[in-house]
């Protein structure tokens, strides 16, 4: 036991050494944390994304976007058909919207989406599983019904000139009247809406919509009948089959039924590639957390061969020396995974977003270059992982140890004295 109170005493011995060789070691530590973080987000939002796109099912009008203000794609399907889908078995959940394009720089357009306060926010023609991460402000409640609000994406505010310090500020105003190739204009009056919100969802064209409640959406564009999408949510996977022929007999005449794939094109595209990248840099990290973890802790062993060669000369015996580095060893590991499980806390999400657009996003095509800011990364660490790369460290580290020690038992003392 004395041994390895020497051991734990001679860490403060020299605390230049014991902060650099504990920075070294804490590096690879919250670089592999990042990596697991960054594919646990990624594998949270597919999976979300596969729950809820997987048993839902969208109507739009017969041979028609929905969109009111779209030439020749302005057709909306009838309020009846709500309440229809409603009464049909399995059915839990129903979600009308209206939907109108706004201009912005040409030949670009955005969304303007209404909905009820509580509906999720699905994004158009992507990922429809929608609810992206609010990233400034706060989200809808029930006292924003029919109450001039929006929120807003971060690619359709950075066109408005709106900021995310200005939510709750700033305003927006909506004109019917405005127009494209694709767009005609409602003579309708303006409205100045005020931004509470600001969503980010990881690619460019789902950035580009502002969501308003939908009594305050119908007062704009003067549309008091209809809807452009409904969706349906079934109680289960298995059910959706049904549904789907039992939509087809009750609406069927008035509209189209689509199952969106968005969801299964990013699992299968984006989110599989974020994960390969992030597996691939979790492992990185951990080879250079062992090269770095042998090499530091080899080195400051060889460098004490005259400390070895003393304690040989005073009667310590080999297993004692070796128990005394090994001390020293798994010690400074230890303090060095804190260090890295301490700043990923604290910093990890800041940090993490830094290396993710550095190290991933260059990878992603430019659409989803803004993944991570739709990303919800946690600083949790996980037991399993930090017990598994605690001993992966500890394990170099006793090898780096016993490889410098061992070597320098084999001389006498007097030729470890010399050797240094």
């Amino acid at each position: 036991m004395g041994m390895i109170f020497l051991g734990l005493r001679n860490l403060l011995r020299n605390k230049s050494r014991l902060a650099l060789i504990v920075v070294l070691i804490g590096a690879p530590f919250f670089l592999l944390l990042a990596m697991q973080s960054i594919g646990e987000a990624v594998d949270q939002q597919t999976a979300e994304m596969n729950r809820s796109v997987n048993t839902v099912l969208q109507l739009r009008a017969r041979g028609s976007m929905g969109h009111v203000n779209m030439s020749n794609q302005d057709r909306l399907l009838p309020d009846s058909v709500v309440e229809k889908v409603r009464a049909i078995d399995h059915v839990i959940q129903v979600e009308p919207y209206l939907l109108a394009m706004s201009p912005t720089t040409l030949p670009n357009f955005a969304m303007h989406v209404g909905l009820a306060p509580a509906a999720v926010k699905r994004l158009e023609s992507h990922g429809e599983s929608g609810n992206p991460r609010i990233i400034a402000g706060r989200e809808f409640t029930p006292e924003d019904a029919g109450q001039d609000v929006a929120i807003i994406g971060q690619g359709y505010a950075e066109w408005a000139g709106i900021k995310p310090e200005d939510i709750g500020k700033a305003t927006f105003t909506a004109d019917p009247t405005r127009t494209h190739p694709v767009i005609y204009g409602i003579n309708r009056p303006k409205r100045t809406l005020r931004i509470i919100g600001m969503y980010a969802s990881g690619y460019v064209f789902g950035d580009l919509q502002m969501f308003i409640p939908i009594d305050t959406f119908r007062s704009i564009y003067g549309i008091e009948h209809g809807f452009s999408w409904v969706f349906v949510q079934a109680d289960s996977v298995d059910n959706v089959a049904a549904i789907a022929q039992r939509l087809q007999e009750t609406v069927g005449d008035v509209a189209d039924i689509l199952a969106p794939k968005s969801a299964a094109v990013f699992t299968a595209t984006t989110s599989r590639t974020v994960i390969q990248l992030a597996g691939a840099g979790g492992v990185a990290a951990l080879v250079l957390m062992i090269v770095v973890v042998f090499f530091v802790l080899l080195m400051q062993v060889r460098e004490r061969a005259r400390e070895i060669g003393t304690l040989k000369a005073i009667g310590a015996s080999n297993g004692g020396v070796t128990i005394q580095f090994l001390t020293e060893a798994i010690a400074f590991t230890v303090l060095g995974g804190l260090l890295g499980v301490v700043v990923f806390q604290l910093l990890g999400e800041a940090i993490t977003a830094r290396l993710f657009s550095l190290g991933i996003g260059s990878f992603l095509p430019s659409q989803y270059k803004p993944l991570f800011d739709s990303l919800s990364v946690s600083s949790h660490v996980s037991g399993s992982v930090l017990v598994l790369v605690v001993a992966v460290a500890v394990f170099a580290a006793v090898i780096g140890s016993s490889y410098g020690v061992w070597q320098a038992i084999k001389l006498s003392p007097l030729e470890a004295m010399k050797d240094e």
